[in-house]
Order: C-alpha cells, then structure tokens, then sequence
C-alpha cells in the first residue's frame, strides 16, 4: 500500500472527485474549439492515480470502484464537450455521453483487471492498445460517434500533428495515452515518500528522471517531425483551381423544410453564386439539402424544375460545375428490392430517401453521390432487429430526412478536367479512414469538399469542432478542403490544415478560393486505420494471456 502515490494524495472521496473534475476539464479544454491541445498529455494523470489508490485500498474488491470512479471523469469529460447535441434531441445527447463514457470506462476496467492478474508492466500495453481498439470499433459500428477521440483533440492546432499524413487520428491517441502514462509513473517516483534510505531516495530518484525524461522525449519528438514538415509544405508547381463556396444561412427549424419557401431559397442561392463566380471559378459549392424540394431519381434531370433552373444559370458560365446537398429519392416502382432501407406506400410502390449530393455540369449527365455514413438515430436505425421496438423513442427527426436512409457502398469522385472533387456530406468529415477511400489511388480526388447543415446545434461547441475535424482530414489526405455550411462555418483549409479564409457563424455570404490540387498518396492514404487494427489484435491477445496467466496461477495453487 505504500508504494502507492494515490495514497498520499487520493485518500478519500472528496479528493477524487476534484481528480475526476480535473480531468474532464483539462480534457475538455484540450478540444476545440478552445484548443489547448498541451493539456491532453496530462489530463489522465488524475485517472490514473484514482485508480491506482483503488488498487491498493479495495485489493481484489477493486474492479467495481474503479469502473465506477473512472466512468465519473469520463461522463463528465463527455458532458462538458458534447452537450450541445441537445439542441437537436435530448435523446441523442444521453445516448452519445452515455454510450461513449461506457466504452471509455469499460477500457480502464479492463486494464486495472489485467493489471491485478498479471501486473503494470502488462497492463500498461492493454490500455493503450484497448484506447486504440476502442476508437477503432467506435469509427465502425452502427452507434458509432468518434467524435471525441483523443487524437481530435489537435484539430485547432494542426502544425502539432502534420505526422497524422502517416498514422491518421490513432497516431495522436497513442501519443497521448504514452505520454499520460509516463508522466504519472514519474510523479509516482518523484512525489511518493514514505520512510525511505539514503540508497533508496537516489534510486526513486533516478527513475523519476528516467520516467520524466522519457515522457518529454515522446512529448517533443513528434513536435519537432511535425514542425518540420508543417515548415516544409510548399504548394509550388501545382496545379490550381478557383472555387466559390456559398453559405444562404437558412434557418434549419423554421424555414429550410418549410412549405413556400423553395422560391425564395433558389433564388438566395443564384444570387450569392452569381457575386461569388469569378471569370476563372472552375467549382460552386453549395452546402447539404441546399436543393429545395425532393429529387426524383432516375428522371431528376428532365423532370424536376428546381434543377433546370440551376442549368439554365450554370449555362451562362463555361466551364463551371456544381456540387451541392440534396435530399433524393430513388423510386423503385412496384418491384422494390428487398432492402431495409426500402419504404413501401399502401399501393406497394417502393422508393429509397437518400441524403445526397449532386454534381451538376454543362452537357454532362446528373451525378449523385448517396452519403453512406449515416447518423444513428437521425440517418439510421441502429441494429433494426434490436431497437426496432423503441425506434419512435430514438428517432430524431432533422428537416423530415429522419428514419432509415438509403446509402452506397462505394465513394463517388466527380471530374472535370485536371479537377477530381471527393464529395463528403456532414457527418462523413469525421471519418478519416473513410474520407481516404474518395483520395485513394490514381484516380482519387484531389480536392475535399465537404457540404453540411451544422445549424441544428445552434450557437455552440458543435460547428466548431465539426470546422475543425475537416482540417485534420486535410493533413491525413494531403489535399485542400473547401466547406460549404449552410449557416457557417464555412471555409476553406489548405493541405496542411490552415483555415484560408471564412465566413462567419449564421450570416448569409460567400468566398472564392483559389486551392491547389495536390495528388500525392500518403502513408496513412494508403494503409488506413493500421494503427486501430493492431490495436484490437493486441488487446485482444494481451487479454487472451493475461486469462491463460490466471487459470495457470489458479491450477499451480489448487
């Protein structure tokens, strides 16, 4: 017990719960959009001596405190960094924080079981590997929200990770968790005094220095790397191309789905475009569901008049294409395929709602992409044979695009001339490894543009954040990103990850950047979320050895 730095500073409940506070706004302040990305690297040092004093107080009891103590620093970490969701559904809100504080908690548990059984040293790589598996799995399945995974907690300062073009956002979690861990260990050495011999102090000494010093190494070498090739980056010798970007600031709950006001909307969005293009604008971007009404698919581009309209006015300009948001709709006449996206009307005629993006060009056919990385609980019903029987409880309705939504398996990449653009809608710029599957190979996009509707949140945290996750899809690809948000932010983000030029948050305007067209495959490009598959192999086997360590102790004793 007295080799345990908890005890002599974790010893009762109040002070824990000054530890769990601690970290939740330490981590918090990490994100953006407050982006004091240095906090991250000891925001878990308060955890980790809860949890060690745990250990030694409760012995074998132990498991259940710290799961419970652990789940605390991560609910209010999450509370504090995601509330903001409420002010789309309550619903979302609880079950974002709960479900993310639960897989947080769960990892922890999981390493202080391991660290029971078969000691810190194997413990340690059972955190790290679990944070990694657990991101990993979070960025998969059907409640996926990776919105706070740790390596995001650099989006505002992008000149810190320009190494994530090798390993991505897990490059960032393991980072963070090495450094928390070796910071704690050397505190541990350096602050820990019980009755100890002159020998002893130098030796607890020294490895405090070691730990410390190790902690600083690992802190600053990927500093200075990434500091290097943010120096570095050069745009020289590329081709470029000038794009306007709109922002019409329509009001998401009062105006943008509301019947009437489709003339109006057009209209708004013509106007800016027709300020915002240039003699030399190759692309408009308008944001999500910017076209007003549905689009009928396959006959959208005879039949729907909102759409010859935006034809006729591209006509009086050569050589522009558009991109904007949509809400689709594929109808399936009266054989629908048997797929659960597929809605049926009383006579049998079936048809499929997309949240879609089109790209609209002179003498070209219409082209759709369908977003396939869809919102639990807005976008998609979350594994349907288990939820079906509260899917009225968890359904969101967003601008009547609520319910299962139809997606595609493959990105779509839309081209003109030496322009290849990755059409990404809202919630997909969160993805890295998915938003690599538009810019991967010779034939990838060479431009990012992201179209989104971050007004449902209101005047928050929210569409900050979301602006700044864009960047880090920047450094990972290596390409330009231009944003189109229907009330803001939008912008436009250079391959290193610096914000160009903006418009403001909820006022209507537009921009004309000229970005470079960069066409280089980088690492993390290629290989993807390497370091997130290694992660649950590891985890996976390190737990498998620790159990097998166990049962061998318990047979050896019997």
């Amino acid at each position: 017990m007295e080799n345990s730095l908890s005890f002599w500073l974790a010893a009762d409940r109040r002070v824990r719960l000054v530890y769990a506070l601690a970290s939740a706004i330490m981590a918090w302040q990490a994100f953006p959009p407050y982006n004091l990305s240095v906090l991250i690297f000891v925001a878990w040092v308060p955890l980790l001596i809860t949890e060690d004093q745990l250990y030694y107080q409760h012995g074998k009891d132990a498991g259940r405190h710290v799961w419970l103590w652990s789940a605390l620093h991560f609910l209010l970490f999450n509370t504090l960094a995601t509330w903001w969701i409420k002010n789309a559904a309550w619903i979302g809100a609880i079950a974002a924080i709960l479900i993310n504080t639960f897989l947080m908690s769960a990892v922890v548990y999981a390493y202080h079981r391991v660290k029971r059984n078969s000691g810190e040293r194997t413990a340690w790589p059972v955190l790290v590997a679990g944070w990694l598996a657990m991101e990993h799995m979070n960025l998969r399945w059907d409640l996926d929200f990776p919105w706070l995974l740790l390596g995001n907690a650099f989006a505002g300062n992008p000149w810190m990770v320009q190494f994530y073009s090798a390993t991505g956002v897990a490059g960032g979690t393991l980072w963070v968790w090495v450094v928390n861990i070796l910071v704690f260990t050397g505190l541990r050495h350096l602050l820990l005094r019980p009755p100890l011999s002159a020998e002893e102090r130098t030796t607890r000494g020294w490895l405090a220095f070691r730990d410390l010093f190790r902690a600083a190494l690992v802190l600053f070498l990927p500093l200075l790397v990434s500091l290097y090739l943010y120096r570095t980056h050069s745009d020289e010798g590329l081709p470029t191309a000038e794009v306007g970007i709109i922002q019409p600031n329509v009001d998401p709950y009062n105006e943008k789905f509301e019947a009437g006001t489709e003339a109006k909307q057009l209209d708004d969005l013509l106007r800016l475009s027709d300020q915002a293009i240039g003699r030399d604008t190759r692309l408009l971007l308008w944001p999500e569901t910017s076209i007003p009404g549905l689009v009928w698919l396959p006959d959208s581009g005879a039949l729907q008049p909102e759409l010859q309209q935006i034809r006729h006015r591209l006509s009086y300009y050569e050589g522009l294409s558009l991109l904007a948001g949509a809400s689709a709709i594929t109808d399936w006449g009266m054989n629908p395929p048997d797929q659960p996206a597929v809605r049926r009307q009383a006579s049998g005629r079936g048809y499929t709602v997309h949240n879609s993006a089109l790209w609209l060009k002179n003498g070209d056919a219409l082209g759709v992409y369908h977003k396939s990385k869809l919102v639990a609980g807005v976008e998609k019903l979350p594994y349907p044979h288990f939820f079906g029987l509260i899917s009225r409880l968890i359904s969101v309705d967003l601008g009547g695009m609520s319910g299962q939504l139809g997606a595609q398996e493959q990105r779509s990449v839309f081209t003109a001339g030496t322009l290849r653009v990755a059409p990404v809608i809202c919630y997909e710029s969160v993805f890295g490894d998915y938003t690599t599957g538009y810019t991967r190979g010779p034939n990838g996009a060479n431009l990012i543009a992201v179209v989104t509707n971050d007004g449902w949140w209101g005047e928050t945290d929210g569409h900050r954040q979301h602006l700044a996750y864009a960047r880090l899809r920047a450094i990972e690809n290596h390409r330009y990103v231009v944003r189109s948000a229907n009330t803001g932010i939008s912008a436009a983000i250079n391959a290193r990850g610096d914000v160009l030029q903006q418009l403001p948050w909820w006022k209507a305007g537009w921009l004309r950047v000229r970005v470079a067209l960069h066409d280089e495959q980088t690492f993390y490009m290629q290989y993807g979320d390497y370091l997130g598959r290694l992660g649950c192999f590891l985890f996976a086997l390190l737990l498998l050895a620790s159990w097998v360590q166990t049962k061998s102790h318990q047979r050896r004793r019997a």
